[in-house]
């Protein structure tokens, strides 16, 4: 445990690093340049480095204080670290995380002014930190799971993206579907599907396959508003769509205590009924327009695409076989990383030189920092919530509204929160911050544990399409 959290500090403070170091206020890359106009940035990441030398000199000791009695020296840097984790969610995600860990954190110290069932007897400022910087909040299982495992299967879906991978994808997609009456838009499922197998971020999923899809489907008849409205259905789906899942899964079976297969299980049958549903429904609008599919001339066969870049399905297929044979999802991830080099050399368009390998490992590791520091802030939120024992409160007042047993109408209640709780907040948080609220909801109304948390899970990833903020649909950087 003590070798791990070493692990977890440098996890943390390169994050960190990259985060104040790499990108503005605004959220975009802006590389190493002007490091003299970023002085915040500079105090802030001197800050992050002390934070993670000070839990790397002895962290068995500093473990057993937080347990038992922490001293002053672990109450600074303990609100140091919260300061600059706020700080670094602000810089990469946006308004919405930030403003949420403030209100639980103040929620612990103002709740004993709230009557009622919301309120509590009150927490000191050194029982607030303590629980933020030690094993439940900063240090937790979310960051954890970053690190173990987040990280690597990003990591891999940079190598299968840099080998030609998204390729294969989308000309499988046109083969498929591209004949069939819509068939644009059925691409743009299909291939948005696929895509999340190895994305899982909506956003991406839709700046990846949206660029060619929406002017497709405008181009075949499609009107512009749904064609967007397509695209960003179809890539929000792949936040739920094994076997990545977006990284959200692996911050559920952690949760939950269960192996990731068993997730990916569970996962499956929704994420497929979700994309049956929205072929259908483009299927319709293709019909009510009288639309037709693509010429033939322009779908390529599909026997041909698999002869031209098959070999690059292999290590997604390694990376199955192996978790659906009971090894970790680390050892799964690290081989099959290894295993898409010698494969891309099968033939010479796909091979992958020194020069790719490194652009994969930056591409990989940049949109790893996002979703890090969402897992790092959200292990803020986590210690605030089970310190003050909301989510048990929250779930014991729906309880008494739905009543037990009311198995529809607790769900239609999570349903909402999670929707609202999710809202311009990464698919990892959403899920997390719609757990420990709407979890003990369901399961009060008689849900199994895996149900619950799956659609918990879910809706909080339906956020991304829903107004007002909806993420996926007014992201800018694709030809509307």
């Amino acid at each position: 445990n003590m070798y791990y959290l070493r692990i977890y500090a440098l996890h943390y403070m390169f994050g960190m690093l990259f985060a104040f170091l790499m990108y503005d206020w605004k959220g975009k890359a802006s590389g190493w340049t002007g490091l003299k106009k970023k002085w915040p940035d500079l105090i802030l990441s001197a800050a992050a480095i002390a934070v993670a030398v000070y839990v790397m000199i002895d962290p068995s000791s500093f473990q057993t204080r937080l347990s038992i009695t922490a001293n002053q020296n672990d109450i600074i840097f303990g609100a140091l670290a919260t300061v600059v984790t706020i700080a670094a969610a602000y810089k990469l995600s946006g308004k919405a995380l930030p403003i949420m860990a403030v209100i639980f954190i103040g929620y612990a110290f103002l709740g004993k002014y709230i009557p009622g069932g919301f309120g509590h007897r009150g927490y000191s400022l050194q029982r607030v930190i303590v629980n933020i910087f030690g094993d439940q909040g900063i240090w937790g299982s979310a960051l954890a799971t970053s690190c173990n495992i987040i990280f690597l299967f990003i990591l891999f879906g940079a190598f299968l993206e840099v080998s030609g991978a998204n390729e294969i994808f989308r000309d499988l997609s046109i083969s498929l579907a591209g004949a069939k009456r819509g068939g644009p838009a059925k691409i743009a499922v299909i291939s948005s599907a696929i895509m999340g197998t190895i994305s899982g971020s909506a956003i991406a999923n839709v700046v990846t396959t949206g660029a060619f899809t929406i002017p497709l489907m405008k181009k075949t008849g499609y009107k512009k508003d749904f064609a967007a409205a397509v695209e960003a259905v179809a890539s929000t789906g792949g936040q739920f769509t094994p076997p990545i899942m977006g990284a959200v899964g692996f911050v559920m079976a952690e949760f939950m205590c269960v192996s990731y297969t068993k997730v990916m299980l569970a996962a499956a049958i929704p994420a497929f009924l979700y994309y049956l549903s929205l072929l259908y429904s483009v299927h319709l609008e293709a019909k009510r327009l009288g639309l037709s599919g693509l010429a033939k001339e322009n779908i390529p066969k599909a026997g041909e695409v698999l002869r031209a870049r098959g070999h690059l399905l292999i290590p997604l297929i390694v990376l199955l076989a192996l978790m659906f044979t009971g090894y970790t999802p680390l050892f799964a991830a690290i081989v099959a990383i290894f295993v898409t080099i010698p494969v891309s050399f099968l033939r010479r368009e796909t091979r992958m030189d020194l020069k790719t390998i490194v652009q994969a490992t930056v591409e990989g590791s940049r949109s790893a920092i996002g979703v890090g520091i969402s897992c790092i802030i959200i292990g803020v939120i986590i210690g605030s919530v089970n310190m003050t024992s909301l989510g048990l409160n929250f779930g014991n007042l729906n309880l008494r509204v739905v009543g037990d047993g009311h198995l529809f109408l607790g769900g239609l209640m999570v349903m909402i929160m999670s929707i609202i709780l999710g809202m311009g907040v990464p698919g990892v948080a959403a899920y997390v911050i719609v757990y420990v609220v709407a979890v003990p909801v369901l399961r009060g109304v008689g849900a199994t544990e895996m149900a619950a948390n799956m659609f918990c899970l879910i809706y909080a990833c339906l956020s991304n399409i829903t107004p007002p903020v909806a993420m996926s649909s007014t992201f800018r950087g694709v030809p509307i």
